[in-house]
């Protein structure tokens, strides 16, 4: 049976709730001169990819080109990102990590791990991975819903006791 309304505003509070704790917990940081949330966010997508076209990295990040190009910049100040042409579309532009950018990802990793780990003490290895599975099927489901759906075809609910035309 499909998840009823109430249950899916429930949910819809609770991932509000645990985005804005995560980002409290990513805004902890020992080194002010170190990348901020959104720019690491911009290394992982990168990382996980190896080398992406700014095109498709903007798409997964959900930005437009000018804020992608402004992130890509500062990275590319800071040593952590490099631009390559892309050697079948002039047009284009690959972006990979470098050395440093890959060991920065590395580093806030295990320190936001690290972080996690004594912020939830009181957890059981058990618990933590049944957390862990329901977030991925949840953000499975998430992506595979959003995927099946087209630009602009998306209607808003019929509220209940309404008639279509």
């Amino acid at each position: 049976m499909a998840v009823n309304q109430q249950s899916a505003e429930e949910l819809i509070t609770l991932i509000f709730r645990l985005q804005r704790q995560l980002r409290c917990v990513a805004q902890i940081s020992p080194d002010p001169r170190s990348p901020g949330t959104a720019l690491h966010g911009v290394m992982r997508i990168i990382g996980d990819h190896g080398e992406i076209r700014a095109t498709e990295l903007a798409e997964k990040l959900g930005i437009g080109t000018a804020g992608l190009s402004r992130h890509l910049s500062e990275l590319a100040t800071m040593g952590y990102v490099c631009r390559r042409p892309h050697p079948d579309d002039g047009r284009a532009h690959l972006i990979s990590l470098t050395p440093a950018g890959t060991q920065a990802v590395s580093d806030e990793m295990h320190r936001r791990a690290a972080l996690l780990q004594d912020m939830l003490e009181h957890w059981t290895d058990e618990e933590a991975l049944s957390a862990s599975e329901s977030l991925t099927k949840l953000t499975e489901s998430l992506h595979t819903a959003i995927r099946a759906m087209k630009p602009g075809t998306v209607q808003p609910p019929i509220p209940a006791g309404e008639k279509t035309k």
